[in-house]
């Protein structure tokens, strides 16, 4: 009997992380996968949550196979969607509508982390060096595609403060069936670079929480500057204050647990 409940609890997990892995917002698809609109869009974002919360709390006990089902599932998705990216773009023909199907994947994995942080205890520092290092290599992928422009490629420039992507939650609020552009610029430039203190911590020991807040401090003015200087993409100041304060809010999260868990762990071991 506890056998075909842990089969039944691991086959949920699979069915639900699969499922919100693989949602889009794409105009080459339809049904639940297509383009539906600004709202239905943000809908499938609660969604997911709602349902890998469930399936990773009922596989609070299974923490060997999240351990391993997960960061192998997503080397995977991210060969996948590099692949999509640059040749099939079934995720969308253009530039947003990838990086909407990125964001649902980066929104699953973190509530994959929050989930297990929060129930799981033995094992957890496996399961968490075991997420982040596997999640290094979307994560290369997606500031490659968001900050590296070619020299001179549409360039735009901000210099005041509240005038730029800060601009576009006002719009949005005012209108949420407005563009999907907007929610997606102003709360992508605060998730950018929330998964940086997990990723430096779980590849290198030497990455303490000093080097961290220092590399998540000078990383937004570095990708700013290389697009400043080489004149590509859109060097705004609302950019650098949305990026620093989600790696902020996300550092603060990470003391909490060098703190009261994976430190506890290390000394432990």
């Amino acid at each position: 009997m506890k056998d075909n409940r842990e089969i039944g609890e691991k086959l949920i997990f699979v069915l639900f992380y699969l499922f919100s892995m693989f949602s889009m917002h794409s105009d080459m698809l339809g049904s639940y996968w297509g383009n539906n609109g600004t709202p239905y869009m943000l809908f499938r974002f609660f969604l997911i949550i709602f349902l890998m919360s469930i399936a990773t709390y009922i596989n609070r006990f299974n923490e060997e196979f999240l351990s391993r089902f997960v960061p192998r599932s997503m080397l995977i998705i991210t060969a996948i969607v590099i692949i999509d990216y640059y040749i099939t773009n079934f995720s969308g023909s253009q530039f947003l509508y990838r990086v909407w199907w990125i964001a649902y994947i980066i929104v699953t994995q973190m509530t994959v982390f929050i989930t297990s942080t929060i129930f799981i205890k033995d094992g957890y520092n496996e399961l968490y060096m075991r997420l982040w290092r596997a999640f290094t290599a979307m994560y290369v992928f997606v500031i490659i595609i968001c900050f590296i422009r070619r020299p001179g490629e549409s360039f735009v420039l901000n210099t005041e403060l509240g005038k730029g992507n800060i601009l576009m939650l006002k719009t949005f609020i005012t209108n949420v069936h407005a563009s999907f552009e907007y929610p997606l610029m102003f709360f992508g430039n605060i998730a950018i670079f929330t998964p940086l203190p997990f990723i430096l911590s779980a590849i290198s020991k030497k990455c303490t929480p000093p080097i961290i807040l220092i590399a998540g401090f000078i990383t937004p003015f570095v990708v700013e500057g290389y697009q400043l200087i080489f004149k590509c993409g859109e060097v705004d100041i609302d950019d650098i204050v949305l990026n620093f304060s989600g790696f902020l809010l996300s550092f603060i999260v990470y003391l909490i647990l060098y703190k009261h868990k994976l430190k506890q762990k290390d000394t432990a071991d």
